[in-house]
């Protein structure tokens, strides 16, 4: 599971984290877009759910003419809000922080903005996960691995069957963005949509043996001609990119939209099952990125095969500061050795303190009193 993350980066430093290049060779950086609701992201070693924290996603989802890079990042609200939700933000923050790759597609919550294609990455410098030891919870802090040139592929993939089924472009106009319309072909060709199901692990059926050659989505026909061409990147970070899905809700119809995600997770793989059963859906490089954010050229069927887990990662242990999500500074994320405890000033502070209040038994021995009679 996902329950925690950090990223410290500033809007600016995160777009040249994620600079890329297209197919013809030329290089980008995201365009930065602020949250519509006026919701802003700020830098933290210690990010919990309800927050806004920094996603990437395709230009497809805004109108044409809107964005001069393919890819955008915008602050979202942690924890996917429904697009036809009823009610406060609040009520859905932390119900939907994460999304169990083995029934996002059962579940309309998830299904809905899926088959939108509103699949997103989620940036972090990583995440934090609790390893549980008898009556003890050790934090671990997990990234992405610096000592591995190519990522370890774990070939696990959730178990599930796909099924697939036909749905006009008509149905999908009563709920899908003017930017997102535009980018349909009108033809009368058939976006076909993907439902997941669950299925026991003895079944050959898997997504690995689907073939994909005869599902389709609409073309979108999009060129931006404005490149980069801002200064040079001295950021050389590797953000870890987990896979999401996001949708829009609004309060009422006059409010501005809200833009919120889930965090999809897997089962774990060798690297990380010794601390949790769970782990988010990591893209390793940027061709998993990009075929995971162009929902137009690669459709779901194709994309879930990117939903497995990876051992690609590091971690180690940190310090229990972490449990308090209002504590924001660098010993979050700073290495400890465990069974190592280190005082601080105020722990000092106390112990004295206590110490003045104890009594201090005499060296020499208690004179006896004289027994009257």
């Amino acid at each position: 599971m996902c329950g925690r993350t950090a990223c410290t980066l500033e809007p600016d430093d995160l777009r040249c984290a994620c600079r890329f290049k297209d197919s013809k060779g030329r290089e980008y950086k995201p365009d930065w877009k602020d949250a519509p609701n006026g919701k802003s992201y700020f830098p933290s070693y210690n990010i919990a759910p309800s927050l806004y924290t920094p996603v990437l996603l395709s230009a497809q989802h805004f109108d044409a003419g809107e964005c001069s890079s393919p890819r955008v990042i915008q602050p979202m609200q942690w924890g996917l809000i429904p697009s036809w939700h009823k009610g406060t933000a609040s009520e859905k923050a932390f119900e939907t922080n994460n999304c169990r790759a083995e029934s996002m597609l059962e579940k309309m919550t998830y299904k809905v903005p899926l088959q939108k294609g509103r699949r997103c990455v989620i940036l972090a410098d990583g995440f934090y996960e609790w390893k549980r030891d008898k009556d003890a919870k050790q934090p671990y802090f997990i990234y992405f691995s610096k000592l591995q040139n190519e990522p370890d592929i774990n070939p696990v993939q959730p178990n599930v069957k796909v099924e697939v089924r036909e749905e006009s472009v008509e149905n999908i106009k009563e709920n899908s963005t003017c930017g997102e319309l535009k980018r349909i072909k009108e033809e009368g060709q058939k976006d076909m949509k993907v439902q997941i199901k669950r299925e026991s692990m003895d079944n050959t059926s898997t997504i690995s043996n689907i073939d994909d050659t005869d599902v389709k989505i609409g073309e979108i026909k999009t060129d931006f001609k404005k490149e980069a061409t801002e200064g040079p990147c001295n950021v050389e970070r590797r953000l870890l990119t987990m896979a999401g899905v996001f949708d829009v809700w609004r309060p009422d119809p006059s409010s501005e939209p809200v833009y919120s995600y889930s965090v999809i997770t897997v089962e774990s793989s060798s690297a990380m099952s010794w601390i949790h059963h769970r782990m988010p859906a990591i893209l390793a490089n940027d061709d998993e990125i990009e075929q995971w954010l162009n929902f137009g050229d690669v459709p779901m069927i194709k994309a879930a095969k990117l939903i497995r887990a990876v051992s690609c990662i590091d971690s180690h242990p940190v310090s229990s500061v972490v449990n308090n999500s209002r504590h924001n500074s660098p010993d979050c994320v700073k290495k400890i050795e465990i069974g190592k405890t280190k005082q601080t000033a105020s722990s000092s502070f106390m112990s004295a303190w206590l110490s003045k209040g104890q009594k201090v038994k005499s060296e020499e021995p208690p004179t006896k009193r004289a027994k009257v009679t």
